[in-house]
């Protein structure tokens, strides 16, 4: 059964920095936001925290955290990546908004080994 994002689009009066301001404390926040001309692409800007899961790898040492219990995995991070991406997949179709799911985050450079 495909699942579909809930997009709303709410008006705080407020600059995308501004509403930064309030979630800039919270556990993993994020802000994505556009520099780009706001008649393109440059008129989203994306804020979140506090996820439903953390991805972590050192090595090949991974350790997924979701509703505080930890799971240590063994194996390519990239693989494991794409796998828990898979199960969360949303069907996007033709949503209003060019970034509706996935993950943000950060790769390191010791990663590289399993690209090379």
């Amino acid at each position: 059964m495909p699942c579909y994002p809930i997009i709303e689009q709410i008006d705080t009066g407020l600059a995308p920095a501004g509403a930064f301001e309030l979630f800039k404390d919270d556990r993993f926040c994020f802000f994505l936001d556009s520099g780009m001309d706001p008649h393109k692409l440059g008129r989203y800007s994306f804020i979140g925290s506090d996820p439903f899961a953390v991805f972590r790898s050192r090595g090949n040492k991974i350790t997924l955290t979701q509703k505080g219990q930890a799971e240590e995995i063994c194996g390519n991070p990239f693989y494991e990546l794409n796998h828990l991406l898979n199960i969360y997949r949303l069907d996007s179709g033709s949503l209003p908004v060019p970034f509706s799911a996935g993950a943000v985050g950060s790769f390191s450079y010791d990663l590289c080994h399993f690209i090379e």
